[in-house]
């Protein structure tokens, strides 16, 4: 997509494979509608020949099979992307879901044709006040209302939702989200209700997400609402909603560095996600394609992270996080002689010192500067003895008695492995390497 011309069906069948698998990542959603709306030439009508094939959908909708609409519109969309009935129809499963951006975003491709379509304003203001997003929702009750002049819904619903934005109260604010006619109903009653008496209301309590949302709606320069907002997001693994909750943040604060900085962390976890993903197809099936894609999206992800770490490390010089961080990346990438200073530092960083050494260790052993190597091996063992951190005193060992075996320092050599294959008897070819060693000392 970002070529001057390309194929736009071609790009299509992978993205809609994308919102299938994950329907609720608006980045994938956005990548979706736009290269639509470059295939139609942002026409806002689609192809001439379209020919339907609604059906499917509007019969999944009576029976509120959502799971089906969700499958079915992507396909459906891709001869119009701003054909409303679909659009509201996926929009509505969505809601069924609790994939509240997703659904904002179909809403607002279906209100492109016609801005002042009072059907579609309808359903935009319901699902924006159902998620606290009240000046939006009276925005689109506004247009209904100038649309069929003197509309008595729409002239209710204005003050009502003017009054929870002021006592923070919504008879839409509904912990379950799931359309049905006996919702629209209930709701419609309780609409009737609130008319008659309206003093009389039910606050509803709302959860930390919800009270958040309204917040940023509320306090769009609130930059750490945000940050918290997402981090809600990134433990429910809803990485495309956080993402678009920063990029939000971002907008509002005028690119604040700190939000680009989350905004880089949840490309790493989009990364590793993507990684993950593709191990999984080679566990099931490991053929030669799927293990070089997944060699492939690791390096991928190592290029990535060089360059966010390069930048930081600029930042933030005397971070030895950050410098550790970006050393290992750099062993990763084959950079030896460059990841040595960096890891250097980094060795004085206690929380890191084991780590650091032994990751240095391997620098030095690549650039052949053997006895600088196993010192940093050695002194590894010793940092990973005095934290008790297991796993790093396994591969400090290993390391050790490995290159001490091959600079001849077989006493060294045998201490290390010895204690090793005390610690783990299967640790890789230990046990081999050390019988090895004892038969050459026995020799000797």
């Amino acid at each position: 997509m970002t070529t001057g011309k390309y194929d736009h069906d071609y790009v299509h069948s992978f993205l809609v494979q994308c919102v299938l698998h994950d329907s609720a990542n608006t980045v994938y959603l956005e990548a979706f509608l736009e290269n639509l709306h470059r295939k139609h030439n942002n026409n806002k009508r689609g192809s001439m020949l379209n020919f339907g094939g609604k059906g499917p959908i509007k019969k999944a909708v009576a029976k509120e099979n959502w799971e089906q609409v969700l499958k079915l519109a992507p396909d459906a969309l891709k001869a119009n992307p701003w054909d409303v009935a679909t659009l509201r129809a996926v929009a509505e499963a969505c809601a069924a879901f609790g994939y509240h951006q997703a659904e904002l975003r179909y809403l607002k491709n279906a209100l492109v044709p016609n801005p002042q379509d009072a059907a579609v304003n309808r359903h935009c203001a319901l699902s924006l006040a159902r998620i606290g997003q009240f000046d939006q929702a009276i925005s689109c009750w506004t247009r209904v209302d100038e649309t069929k002049r003197g509309d008595e819904e729409a002239q209710r619903m204005i003050s009502e939702l003017q009054i929870a934005k002021t006592v923070g109260v919504s008879r839409d604010r509904d912990e379950d989200t799931r359309p049905s006619a006996r919702r629209r109903a209930q709701r419609q009653a309780e609409a009737d209700s609130a008319a008659e008496s309206p003093t009389e209301r039910r606050e509803i309590t709302l959860t930390r997400r919800q009270e958040l949302e309204r917040a940023v709606a509320n306090n769009p320069t609130d930059v750490e609402t945000y940050f918290e907002l997402a981090d809600l997001h990134i433990a429910a693994q809803r990485l495309g909603d956080a993402a678009h909750v920063l990029n939000k943040a971002s907008a509002a604060s005028g690119g604040n560095f700190k939000v680009r900085e989350r905004l880089e962390d949840i490309e790493v976890l989009r990364k590793q996600e993507q990684i993950a993903i593709a191990e999984q197809r080679v566990a099931a099936d490991a053929d030669g394609d799927a293990q070089d894609l997944v060699v492939q999206l690791k390096e991928d992800l190592n290029r990535y992270e060089l360059e966010v770490l390069n930048s930081r490390a600029e930042r933030y010089p005397k971070d030895l996080e950050t410098q550790f961080q970006l050393g290992v990346r750099l062993r990763k990438a084959g950079n030896y002689r460059e990841a040595i200073p960096m890891l250097t530092e980094a060795a004085k960083l206690e929380s890191q010192q084991s780590n650091a050494l032994v990751e240095l260790g391997e620098c030095l052993q690549r650039t052949k500067q053997y006895d600088k190597a196993l010192e940093c091996y050695l002194r590894s063992v010793e940092a990973a003895v005095a934290t008790e951190d297991v796993e790093l005193q396994k591969l400090a060992r290993y390391r050790s008695g490995v290159l001490a075996a091959g600079l001849h320092n077989y006493a060294a050599a045998e201490e290390h492995l010895t204690a090793l294959v005390a610690l783990d008897p299967a640790y890789k070819d230990a046990a081999p390497r050390l019988d090895k060693i004892r038969e050459i000392r026995h020799k000797g």
